[in-house]
């Protein structure tokens, strides 16, 4: 089976790390519940107000649905006064594939 990584980073405002765990807290519901997540888990940086979400899917396309999804429920308004530079610049999502070496 293909392990399929999706790695969020989100920064976030010094004064609004607070308020962005309580709205990460309740959208993460949807998010572990949502089609395709296997999991997800949330890390956060230890020198700067930086967040990591940690995500294993079935495919990428599934995230790429939730993303949508994510977007059209309006999420980026939600996270735009939280981060830094505003949304969408202050999120980026890589997708990886675990490979052996």
């Amino acid at each position: 089976m293909i392990e399929i990584k999706i790695i969020a980073e989100f920064r976030v405002n010094a004064d609004q790390t607070e308020a962005f765990k309580t709205l990460l807290g309740s959208a993460l519901v949807d998010t572990r519940s949502f089609e395709g997540c296997r999991s997800v888990d949330i890390y956060e940086d230890s020198e700067k107000p930086v967040f990591y979400a940690l995500s294993d899917w079935d495919s990428h396309s599934d995230y790429d649905k939730y993303l949508a999804w994510r977007t059209e429920e309006g999420i980026g308004d939600l996270l735009d006064p939280l981060l830094d530079g505003g949304f969408p610049d202050g999120f980026t999502v890589r997708k990886v594939l675990k490979t052996s070496l």
